[in-house]
């Protein structure tokens, strides 16, 4: 019996020991699991902390980064361009039989400087150094009667400043630049670096009418309102002993002298609705300016030497398609006078004043398809073709006018960017001639320009 008694007590107690055993186990795990979560708790809270911290770094350089961007007040730009070309040419006026020639020709390097004062002022300084140096150069003028050699000092190796303005920004809504400024009549001044347009050189078509990227002193005052720009120029207008019958009025830039005479202003107006820069946008333009006043010789012409000058202009993007396009319309009052009194001023050449037209027009369009995603390539690829004309003497006050000036143009080509600073551009053109005699000729072209902001 007491056996029996003590197994008993034995296994009771051995149970009761046990039981308190499992129960400080199960505690155990549990605080073991609290203490783990407490952990990972810890670690999540850390890691917000980390995500946080990083964050606010990242923020604070870019606020650093957009501070000094805004205390950067000055820019650089550049553009240039280099151009091979191979084509049929007419040895001079009287030559009905073209000769083939190739030539290079580094058109020229653009520097840019802007600096701004304050959020209202800035100046803008713009130089062009022309074909490669400076100096004088020797050029065969083949539109004389029998073709000559002449020496000058403003072309091949020219240096140019083209622009030299300050600029006022009132509000939002109204700007005045003035000093030596842009003239903007027609699509040159707006589009004229290497990736702006689409040919191997600028359009031809309106630089047989008028300077092409035009720049004369003078003031600019330009008003934005709701997609509309309106500019207002007085500059500095043409002398008209430069006014050629093949280039008509574009000679007549006063950029040739040490002093640009001031006698006979322009008024020029334009109007645009949307950016034509942007490729989308249209407007109109309208010069006008007396230019015999600004001749050395004032005597040798009675007349003022009216000057007018109407273009229209646009650009259109869709999808990947460009177009562009413009439209220039001149009439010059007594241009029998001036292409006299041009024929007797002592160091003119005669034969460059045969006629003088008291009209001209031109005009070019342009089309373009960017092939980039028909053909997978990584970087554009525009396929273009162009259409130009252009006619000097259009109408002349006396006689006929000739149609040895009066050609056409069609060229297709392609532009391709390695990287978005470079176009590497290839064309060919036919160019046809209104004058009976002349046979159409053609050309084959190769360009490299680059462009760049700091």
């Amino acid at each position: 019996m007491n056996n029996v008694l003590k197994f008993i007590a034995i296994n009771t107690l051995f149970l009761f020991h046990h039981q308190s055993f499992a129960a400080s186990e199960t505690e155990l795990q549990t605080e073991i699991l609290k203490q783990k979560e407490q952990l990972q708790l810890i670690e999540n809270q850390l890691a917000e902390l980390k995500t946080t911290m990083v964050s606010a770094q990242n923020q604070r350089h870019e606020e650093e980064s957009a501070s000094n961007a805004n205390n950067k007040n000055w820019q650089i730009n550049s553009y240039g361009s280099v151009l091979y070309k191979n084509e049929e040419i007419y040895r001079n006026i009287q030559d009905i039989d073209p000769e083939r020639k190739a030539t290079t020709d580094l058109e020229r390097v653009v520097l840019e400087f802007v600096y701004d004062f304050d959020a209202k002022w800035q100046v803008e300084i713009e130089l062009e150094y022309e074909h490669g140096g400076v100096g004088s150069t020797l050029e065969y003028d083949g539109f004389e009667e029998f073709g000559e050699f002449e020496t000058e000092i403003e072309a091949g190796g020219e240096v140019i400043v083209e622009k030299l303005q300050a600029k006022y920004t009132a509000n939002d809504n109204f700007t005045i630049k003035m000093g030596h400024i842009f003239v903007p009549v027609g699509l040159g001044t707006d589009l004229h670096k290497p990736g702006q347009y689409f040919t191997t050189q600028r359009h031809w078509s309106e630089a047989t009418l008028i300077p092409q990227v035009w720049h004369e002193t003078g003031v600019n005052l330009i008003s934005k309102w709701q997609g509309f720009t309106a500019q207002t120029l007085i500059t500095t207008g043409l002398n008209s002993e430069y006014f050629r019958t093949y280039e008509w009025v574009a000679t007549g830039h006063q950029k040739r002298f040490e002093q640009v005479n001031a006698d006979d202003l322009a008024l020029t107006l334009r109007l645009d609705y949307g950016d034509i820069k942007a490729g989308n946008g249209f407007g109109v333009s309208y010069y006008t300016g007396d230019t015999s006043g600004n001749r050395n010789n004032t005597t040798k012409v009675a007349g003022d030497g009216n000057l007018t000058i109407i273009g229209l202009h646009g650009a259109y993007s869709y999808e990947n398609w460009q177009v562009r396009g413009q439209y220039l319309f001149g009439t010059l009052d007594d241009s029998e006078a001036i292409t006299n009194a041009n024929k007797t001023t002592p160091g003119l050449k005669p034969g460059n004043f045969a006629q003088l037209g008291s009209e001209a027009e031109s005009a070019f369009v342009e089309l373009a398809y960017n092939s980039q995603g028909l053909f997978n390539l990584s970087n554009p690829l525009y396929l273009y073709t162009t259409y130009e004309y252009a006619n000097p003497i259009k109408k002349v006050e006396q006689g006929n006018a000739t149609d040895r000036f009066n050609k056409e143009s069609v060229a297709v080509g392609i532009n391709y960017f390695p990287i978005k600073n470079i176009v590497l551009k290839a064309q060919v053109a036919q160019q046809m001639y209104a004058q009976s005699d002349l046979d159409d000729s053609t050309s084959f072209s190769l360009s490299m320009g680059y462009f760049f902001s700091i």
